[in-house]
């Protein structure tokens, strides 16, 4: 399979449905880098939110894909649900991962969460946040 099969993302129905196919073959991580390409599209939210639901199962996530879920986590221009599906995607990420990831990555999202709750935040972000926190000290075995 091609790294990235989605094609035009304008022509958002048939990139959903192949999302969902993928998704549901367990075929996504070998399409990461459109994965990434779709996280990082602004134009419509709805293959954001549904790429982000979907991509938490993937075992050996890439680096470049994990930082684009920082990425909206950390947007302050983005609304804030997608932010909090961005902290559980990437605590899932962290779960099902069957390694560890890039230390540089790793101690940027432990970096970025504690900036992040270090200011104030809604509580259900908060929240979000905190959860987030707590699977990466587990994960990357910090005590």
């Amino acid at each position: 399979m091609q790294p990235d099969p989605f094609g035009n993302l304008r022509e958002w129905g048939p990139v959903l449905e192949q999302i969902y196919q993928l998704a549901d073959e367990g075929n996504l991580s070998e399409c990461q880098s459109g994965l990434t390409r779709i996280l990082r599209y602004r134009d419509n939210w709805r293959l954001r939110e549904e790429t982000l639901l979907r991509i938490g199962k993937i075992k050996t996530p890439d680096d470049a894909m994990v930082r684009q879920v920082l990425k909206i986590i950390d947007d302050e221009k983005l609304y804030y649900d997608v932010r909090i599906l961005g902290c559980q995607t990437m605590a899932e990420l962290m779960k099902n991962s069957s390694a560890r990831f890039n230390a540089a990555t790793e101690t940027d999202i432990l970096n970025k969460v504690e900036v992040l709750s270090s200011t104030t935040q809604p509580p259900i972000f908060e929240e979000a946040l905190n959860k987030l926190y707590s699977v990466a000290r587990e994960k990357f075995r910090i005590v």
